[in-house]
């Protein structure tokens, strides 16, 4: 491809780089549901009808891969060398593009709109503490000692 690839060498922006790396997110939203419709069993027309969807999203890290990614001529920018507006002008398939960090605030009336789906997925530790009495009662039943500390990314609503 003649593509000519920049090495890092500031570990400051390698670090950046690595910490933003996502990967996937998997997850149930909901535990536990139930259809009602004339297709099910104990049907009532009574009550309203309800289906459940499963969505599933094929081949992601192949659509990714086939994006254009950063290869050369990496630097680091203050706040006040580049505009919001010239982020938003920036077409996908411009040779300059931009790997932003940012706080994000996510106010609590927000919280039921994206409740099933969080809009930024965090890599974070879990500890112990943070698991839901549900999780805790299975690792109590299943007679396993959870994690220290575990890595994930995880999809939350927290400022």
């Amino acid at each position: 491809t003649d593509v000519k690839l920049d090495l890092f060498t500031d570990i400051n922006m390698h670090l950046f780089i690595e910490k933003g790396t996502r990967g996937g997110v998997s997850m149930i939203s909901n535990r536990h549901s139930e259809a009602k419709h004339p297709q099910c069993p104990h049907y009532d027309a009574s009550e309203a009808n309800k289906y459940i969807t499963y969505l599933d999203a094929n081949n992601l890290y192949g659509w990714a891969m086939s994006q254009l990614l950063p290869v050369n001529n990496f630097e680091c920018l203050s706040p006040e060398e580049i505009s919001l507006q010239e982020i938003c002008q920036t077409p996908d398939d411009a040779t300059t593009g931009y790997i932003l960090e940012v706080d994000m605030e996510f106010p609590p009336e927000l919280h039921d709109l994206h409740n099933n789906y969080p809009l930024a997925p965090e890599r974070m530790a879990i500890t112990p503490n943070m698991l839901s009495t549900t999780a805790s009662n299975i690792l109590n039943e299943m007679n396993v000692q959870p994690a220290l500390k575990s890595e994930k990314l995880v999809p939350n609503l927290c400022n």
